[in-house]
């Protein structure tokens, strides 16, 4: 069973094993932030009921980028609900599975020496079990740009914050000062198990220095609450998370 939380208005985050995903209710239209793991549909249609909502009240999933842990289940929203999905331009391939590297099989190299450590491989387990190796990929997928302003519940204004994949985003809820800030900065680490608002570890980002580049952006941003896809959320500025992740990375 995964645990929701509300922490904001209408806005609720689901603690799906080691990894969050989001829903936005706005009036009963419902938008769904990341969606999961590729089982995870299951715990999205109970999330829904636990707020009064149901799939058909889903107008939006949108997604901050297509690793299998995030993409997970949004074909088996976008089939129950009707909705569009949403994700940036540059990372349609990877939503798709048609890109280069969209494979999770592509992530092993890097993962593999890591693997000595009982955490990191019981991720690797954990992922496994969700069926992160088998994702189910999205067949329509709506693009949008940097600095868009999406038509969906929210509101939600586009960041671009690429390296942990080519097309990364961040998602901010600017009425009410939120920011799903996705794998762009999370406050758990899926391999170590450390706490605190930092890096996902390089190891599983495609482009470690543009990666750590993009925090620039986030540290711009006027918010007070972060809503990572891994770890609780980040009560603070991106400013103060930004500082936090960059003192671990020195």
């Amino acid at each position: 069973m995964a645990a929701t939380q509300q922490v904001g208005s209408g806005v609720h985050r689901i603690a799906d094993g080691v990894v969050n995903w989001y829903l936005i209710d706005d009036g009963g239209e419902v938008a769904l932030v990341d969606a999961g793991w590729p089982r995870s549909w299951p715990r999205v249609k109970e999330a829904l009921g636990g707020i009064g909502c149901s799939p058909a009240d889903v107008t939006a999933i949108v997604l901050t980028h297509g690793h299998p842990d995030h993409l997970g289940a949004a074909e088996s929203a976008r089939k129950a609900s009707g909705a569009p999905v949403y994700a940036h331009r540059t990372e349609v391939g990877r939503v798709t599975g048609k890109a280069k590297g969209s494979s999770p099989f592509a992530l092993v190299p890097g993962l593999a020496p890591a693997l000595w450590r009982p955490s990191a491989f019981g991720f690797v387990l954990h992922a496994t079990a969700r069926g992160f190796m088998n994702p189910t990929w999205v067949t329509e997928v709506t693009p949008f740009e940097h600095d868009d302003r999406l038509d969906v519940p929210g509101r939600l204004r586009v960041i671009s914050t690429p390296g942990h994949t080519q097309g990364h985003v961040s998602l901010l809820l600017e009425d009410q000062g939120i920011l799903f800030n996705g794998d762009a900065l999370v406050t758990y680490d899926v391999l170590t198990h450390a706490e605190g608002a930092r890096l996902m570890p390089d190891e599983v980002n495609g482009d470690p220095p543009r990666t750590r580049g993009s925090l620039d952006a986030l540290a711009r941003l006027d918010a007070g609450t972060l809503l990572p896809g891994h770890g609780d959320p980040f009560e603070g500025t991106p400013a103060d998370a930004v500082a936090q992740a960059r003192n671990r990375l020195s």
